[in-house]
């Protein structure tokens, strides 16, 4: 069960690291999350937002292809998703582009913890 879960821990990574190009390209910010940048305020706040899911992601993707740190990235995978998931449904009234990020972060979130369960669970003690 191990490799499975590896792979979606990979997988989860990836999903999580992706946002992180946008620090590089911040004229895609706006069509990635259909939003308007009103100024450099808000650009500064979201490429560091994109900085950020770089080091969950890469925590992520590290883990699963170092076989280290597995509980700790799957805490800070799931922090962000789900944390993002509440938000969303907390304040509503989003985009049609941030609809699109829920629904991903919510697959990835469900595929995180499917998997760290039946590896949890298949686990031989140590």
């Amino acid at each position: 069960m191990e490799p499975i879960f590896r792979i979606i821990l990979f997988l989860a990574g990836v999903v999580n690291f992706i946002p992180s190009l946008l620090t590089f390209f911040p004229e895609r910010i706006s069509k990635s999350y259909g939003i308007i940048l009103a100024g450099a305020d808000l650009e500064l706040l979201l490429r560091h937002r994109a900085i950020m899911f770089g080091i969950i992601g890469g925590l992520m993707i590290y883990s699963a292809l170092k076989k280290k740190y597995y509980a700790m990235a799957v805490s800070v995978g799931l922090i962000s998703m789900v944390s993002f998931l509440i938000l969303y449904f907390l304040i509503g009234g989003v985009n049609q582009e941030l609809g699109k990020v829920m629904q991903i972060d919510a697959g990835a979130t469900l595929l995180l913890i499917i998997g760290f369960a039946l590896f949890k669970i298949r686990q031989k003690p140590a």
